[in-house]
């Protein structure tokens, strides 16, 4: 069984992607983790249909929100697409994996929110 990890850009190769990615095969999945490079060249050219199409391959989507709680617009399409494909999702918050059932979660930030926050994430941390 393989799960999505969606996840913000900013937590790409942090101490919280690798404890999501703990958690995720501690409770029997196989990880489809967007920050590789072929699903980086995958964007490039096709944009967020590339992670949609990945999304509906998998078997069920676990998702990161910023440290904020928000969750980024990238993020969210990706749950919508899970959900669409009636795919489980689960939350990954405080060490767990706690599922969404099948309503969309909240805060979700539109494109221009994530871009800013994103920017400021990275800013804080150069």
């Amino acid at each position: 069984m393989r799960m999505y990890l969606a996840h913000p850009v900013t937590d790409y190769g942090t101490k919280r992607q690798a404890d999501a990615v703990s958690l995720i095969h501690a409770n029997g999945w196989a990880v489809e983790n967007p920050n590789q490079p072929h699903h980086e060249a995958a964007y490039k050219q096709y944009g967020m249909a590339h992670f949609a199409e990945v999304v509906e391959g998998c078997d069920g989507l676990a998702f990161l929100r910023f440290p904020s709680g928000a969750i980024g617009a990238g993020v969210a399409r990706e749950v919508e697409t899970a959900l669409r494909c009636c795919l489980p999702v689960w939350d990954v918050s405080g060490g767990k994996l706690v599922g969404i059932g099948t309503m969309m979660p909240f805060p979700v930030l539109t494109v221009d929110e994530t871009r800013a926050l994103i920017a400021e994430i990275r800013a804080n941390a150069a």
